[in-house]
């Protein structure tokens, strides 16, 4: 291949590598702002992170995905709105009531191609609000998704429980980014608990997936080989006390 065939063909798979990867690293999440309007605002994102981009695979969301608000009533179904700054877009909605509380948010975003597989995709995001651990006891089930990471305590470390319709997964995968640049991997036990410490309030965002490989089928006219579960936990940690 000559030198000049190379030079526009590394660009190209420059691109098509940055596309895939980009694909690959987004997941939902929730987040909120009590700083806007009367009880404040939630904001649903389809990034790499808690936080806007430009949206571009946002639209399965728009069609058919749903949130609600938990607190200690049933769970209320939320009207989501597209908002848009320059180059960014995601999906928000003004909240009826302040916390503690919990929104919940779900959609199956349809079929994507990883090399040569082809997988629908679901995706699971939670954002709670909590006062004390009676509240993050009333919050800590969302029972109307399948997948959940469900906090327990936070007393001398933050622990949780990764759950599959309402069933302990073992040896899940939870990557967790915090306060103060912390980061950890971790793997849920047997019944599918795990934990780590709380050096510094602020915010904790957890992320978890599973694959389901024996079920295939077709979604939008377009057949898969799996599905594959992605779920989120955006709260906000206050520094535990030892004891």
């Amino acid at each position: 291949m000559t030198r000049r065939c190379l030079s526009r063909l590394i660009p190209a798979l420059l691109v098509a590598a940055a596309c895939t990867s980009t694909t690959m690293a987004h997941y939902l999440w929730v987040t909120v702002d009590a700083k806007t309007g009367k009880n404040g605002t939630t904001n649903i994102y389809f990034e790499g992170g808690p936080g806007p981009g430009d949206g571009q695979y946002l639209d399965p969301f728009i069609k058919r995905g749903k949130t609600w608000i938990r607190t200690a009533k049933k769970p209320k179904t939320l009207k989501l709105v597209v908002a848009k700054k320059p180059g960014k877009r995601w999906l928000s909605a003004s909240l009826p009531t302040r916390g503690p509380r919990s929104i919940d948010s779900f959609a199956m975003w349809g079929v994507y191609r990883y090399g040569k597989t082809d997988v629908l995709l679901h995706y699971y995001a939670r954002h709670i609000e909590f006062t004390d651990a009676d509240s993050l006891k009333r919050l800590a089930r969302a029972p109307q998704l399948d997948l959940e990471i469900v906090p327990q305590s936070t007393e001398a470390s933050f622990k949780f429980q990764v759950l599959w319709h309402g069933k302990p997964l073992a040896g899940r995968p939870v990557a967790i980014r915090g306060a103060g640049g912390y980061t950890a991997n971790l793997k849920t036990d047997s019944n599918g608990l795990a934990s780590f410490p709380v050096a510094k309030a602020g915010r904790y965002t957890l992320k978890t997936n599973l694959d389901e490989p024996d079920k295939s089928g077709t979604q939008d006219g377009k057949t898969y080989d799996i599905k594959r579960h992605h779920g989120t936990l955006v709260i906000n940690l206050p520094t535990p006390t030892a004891g």
